[in-house]
């Protein structure tokens, strides 16, 4: 009997698994959305990477939960594969499913990564032209404060 609780937790961490995988991978193209913007969100950029934080440590410790489970009823289930193979046969079924979605986030995140480093370079480039730029105006300022219109007269008297 407790194995059989140990088995339908296992099986409801992997659901859980499945659909916070599925949050992630949702907000990892609105991440990438964000990155290629014309006009760079930074507020929007912020929530979106806490959100993918917070998910992310939910998901370790959902498979921490998962494996101290696993490793409760490995021996009961390799003994009685025929009692249990409806609930292993489920269980591979959304193991099967969170990789392929662990998949398909490491590669979204792989193109993100790519993404927000030519997005923070063309950033750095716009800083870096605006700071030439205003150091440009400053130095016009400078030397144009330090020219003299002092009145000249001339005398023509000789």
């Amino acid at each position: 009997m407790e194995t059989d609780n140990y088995i339908q937790m296992m099986t409801d961490s992997l659901e859980m698994k499945k659909e916070i995988l599925t949050r992630i991978a949702s907000l990892s193209e609105e991440q990438s959305s964000i990155l290629a913007a014309q006009e760079f969100d930074g507020d929007a950029f912020q929530r979106n990477i806490d959100e993918k934080a917070e998910l992310i440590e939910r998901l370790v410790k959902l498979d921490e939960g998962f494996n101290g489970l696993f490793s409760r009823v490995k021996a009961v289930l390799d003994g009685h594969k025929q009692e249990y193979s409806r609930e292993i046969a489920r269980i591979k079924e959304l193991i099967k499913a969170v990789t392929e979605l662990s998949v398909k986030v490491q590669a979204q995140e792989a193109r993100n990564k790519t993404l927000a480093q030519s997005t923070f370079s063309r950033m750095k480039k716009e800083v870096e032209n605006a700071k030439r730029s205003t150091k440009v105006v400053n130095t016009y300022y400078q030397n144009m404060n330090k020219l003299s219109y002092e009145p000249q007269l001339m005398d023509k008297k000789k």
